[in-house]
C-alpha cells in the first residue's frame, strides 16, 4: 500500500461533481417520493417493498439470492420479507429439491399490489427521464453498470 505524504495539500473534492453524488441524491429522492405516491394512494407499500417484489416477480429466490439481488443483507432482507408476508404478499416455502432451503415467491395478493404499484411507478419513472433522450438514458445506465462492476470487481465464474 503506498504511503501518503500528510503535509502535500488534499486536492479539492467537489462531491457535486461526481456521478456518484446525483445518483445516490436520486436514490434517496425516488426512494421518498415513491413512497409518498403509494401512501397517496392508498397502498401501503414503500419503495424497498416495491423493489423486493419486482426481484420476487422474476421467479422464487433463496434469502441468500434475495439479498444479493438487493445488495441488502441478510438481516435486513429477513426483515423485509417478514413485513411483506405479514401483508400477504409473499410466501415462504420449502425448496422441493431440498427440504432444508427456503423460497420465497410473490402470492396471488402480491401479483395484484405488484400491478397497483406499477401503475403509480409507470408515470414516475416518465417523469425523471422528461427531457432525456432516449440514448441519453441507455448511456446513464452503461457508465452506472460500468462503474458497479468496477465497484464490485471481476467475477469468478
Amino acid at each position: 500500500m503506498a504511503h501518503m505524504n500528510n503535509d502535500a495539500p488534499l486536492p479539492p473534492f467537489e462531491p457535486t461533481a461526481l456521478p456518484h453524488h446525483w445518483v445516490n441524491r436520486l436514490g434517496f429522492a425516488l426512494r421518498k417520493e415513491l413512497t409518498t405516491r403509494f401512501q397517496d394512494a392508498g397502498l401501503s407499500a414503500t419503495a424497498e417493498d416495491w423493489g423486493t417484489l419486482l426481484i420476487l416477480s422474476q421467479g422464487a429466490q433463496t434469502p441468500s439470492q434475495l439479498s444479493d439481488a438487493s445488495l441488502r443483507d441478510r438481516t435486513t432482507v429477513t426483515r423485509l420479507v417478514d413485513r411483506l408476508v405479514r401483508k400477504g404478499w409473499v410466501e415462504r416455502q420449502p425448496d422441493a429439491e431440498d427440504r432444508r432451503r427456503l423460497l420465497l415467491s410473490l402470492t396471488g395478493a402480491g401479483q395484484a399490489a405488484m400491478a397497483e404499484m406499477r401503475a403509480i411507478v409507470g408515470p414516475l419513472i416518465a417523469e425523471t427521464g422528461k427531457g432525456i433522450s432516449a440514448q441519453e438514458q441507455q448511456i446513464a445506465v452503461s457508465v452506472m453498470q460500468r462503474m458497479l462492476a468496477n465497484l464490485q470487481g471481476p467475477t469468478v465464474d
